[in-house]
């Protein structure tokens, strides 16, 4: 029985640490920036999300209303970014 536990706590950990190994990405409008405590918010569609930064410098030229692409990892039930990369703006359509 004692085995059976360590084996399957050892699966959990393994699991759980693959998991946050994966980074995702997210694109959207920023809706809200705060450098002093390395937060930012993204707007996509009608969803909105908030991120942590890995590094609070990351978001030193991001600024709301820029559209953006973060890169990000589950860390702890956080959405931890680690990196951010803004997004062309598209041209107007027609004249």
């Amino acid at each position: 029985m004692k085995r059976a536990s360590i084996v399957l706590l050892v699966g959990f950990i393994l699991l759980a640490l693959a998991g946050a190994a994966f980074a995702v990405e997210m694109s959207g409008e920023v809706t809200a920036v705060d450098a002093g405590k390395g937060t930012l918010s993204l707007k996509s569609g009608n969803l909105v999300s908030g991120y942590d930064c890995e590094i609070g410098s990351l978001l030193k030229a991001v600024k709301v209303g820029d559209t953006v692409t973060v890169d990000y990892k589950n860390e702890g039930g956080k959405k931890v970014v680690t990196k951010i990369s803004p997004m062309k703006k598209k041209p107007p359509v027609g004249c």
